[in-house]
């Protein structure tokens, strides 16, 4: 109650119709600016103001395609400036620093990636990637000035305050990002797990008005998901929804002692912790391309994993879509390059385990119940995974 009305507030009402109308052009163009406003809801003078701010700051242009609504004159269209402003994306996985630059068309215009090397102290790598992120910015191809800021995606748990709160996969536990990076990058900055920021790309680059119940599983040294409702991330109270890697495993496989930590699904379903059980089990796969290689050539023993992996994960996956009951599910990361060979069974096992076999929900509509993208639009997906331009999808530092 005492805290000020969005009336008060006419700048966060600017921004809000600003990214409204960016939106819009984001998807719809080229778009008249009769469309913009009954799109909105806002009125033909509003948006022909905002238009012409757009216009003069570069983000938006004139298309020389004319568009019509309903039985009106011919509008000119409007379409975003792709050259208008530019971001950086930055990634720290397990074993490298990734920073590209994007365009206002979420095209890459350049990258950098390096490995992260022997020392993953956190004030080390940090530094190297504010290093990085200089480098880019410095030899931006469309001009320093041009790059309006920073989105990060880290391999672990982040709270709401960005803070690491665990990364196995790098070590760090409690790593306070706001405290290492804002004195050094003078650019608004926005962070986020990879999980979420792999399902925001998803939302940001495919049709936003289809992904408004959208649950993202990223597979790669662990299993991760960004849970997207009404086109925005649910993050939970302490920013931590998401972390379905840490769903039990059945006690019934493993009768740990009390002593014993209980099995979770990153146990199992993660890429180091899925060639490890294939090396124990005789297999001599040393990487995930080695492990496909087995399978091309029908190493039984490889198909058998590949199954029993495909097994834990479809119950995972069960466990997600019956408590969260999501519209789509969207898999993602390198471990998709496994699901061709599993035939039927990930959406045979959410058919048979989904309250009335999910006629009447999620497998109601079987075109976008379940899907991963083809591999060659992976890797990209994964390099964009950074970029959001809309600030309202993210948490800022």
């Amino acid at each position: 109650m005492n805290q000020p009305s969005l009336a008060a507030k006419p700048t966060l009402l600017k921004q809000i119709n600003y990214a409204r109308l960016l939106d819009l052009l984001r998807c719809h163009a080229p778009i008249s600016r009769a469309e913009l406003a009954r799109h909105t809801g806002l009125t033909r003078s509003t948006v022909t103001v905002i238009t012409a701010e757009l216009i003069a700051e570069g983000l938006v242009r004139e298309s020389q395609e004319l568009t019509t609504s309903g039985s009106g004159r011919p509008g000119v269209g409007l379409v975003l400036n792709p050259e208008g402003a530019s971001f950086i994306g930055a990634a720290i996985e397990v074993d490298y620093l990734t920073v590209v630059e994007l365009n206002l068309a979420a095209q890459i215009v350049q990258r950098i990636q390096e490995p992260i090397g022997e020392n993953r102290e956190p004030e080390a790598v940090l530094n190297r990637l504010v290093q990085l992120i200089d480098q880019v910015r410095q030899t931006s191809l469309l001009g320093q000035e041009k790059v309006r800021g920073v989105g990060l995606a880290v391999q672990g748990t982040l709270s709401l305050e960005s803070v690491v709160i665990r990364s196995p996969f790098l070590g760090w536990h409690t790593v306070d990002l706001r405290h290492y990076l804002k004195p050094q990058i003078n650019l608004p900055l926005f962070a986020d797990n990879d999980a979420n920021a792999a399902a925001l790309t998803e939302v940001y680059l495919g049709n936003p008005l289809q992904s408004g119940s959208l649950l993202y599983i990223l597979m790669n040294n662990g299993i991760g998901a960004g849970i997207v409702n009404n086109n925005r991330i649910w993050r939970g109270a302490f920013g931590t929804a998401g972390e379905v890697g840490a769903l039990l495993l059945s006690s019934a496989q493993s009768h740990p002692s009390r002593t014993e930590q209980q099995p979770v699904l990153d146990d199992r379903v993660g890429k180091e912790k899925l060639l490890q059980h294939y090396r124990e089990r005789g297999g001599t796969a040393s990487s995930l391309d080695s492990l496909i290689q087995d399978l091309e050539q029908g190493v039984s023993l490889a198909q058998a994993i590949v199954q029993e992996w495909g097994e834990l994960l479809g119950w995972g996956l069960v466990a997600a879509v019956n408590l969260l009951n999501p519209e789509r599910i969207v898999l993602g990361g390198p471990l998709t390059q496994l699901l061709p060979y599993m035939g039927d069974q990930l959406m045979t096992r959410l058919r048979e385990n989904i309250p009335g076999n999910g006629v009447q929900g999620f497998l109601a509509i079987q075109m976008h119940a379940l899907r991963y993208p083809p591999l060659g639009r992976m890797q990209r997906r994964l390099e964009e995974r950074c970029l959001c331009t809309n600030p309202f999808f993210r948490f800022q530092i």
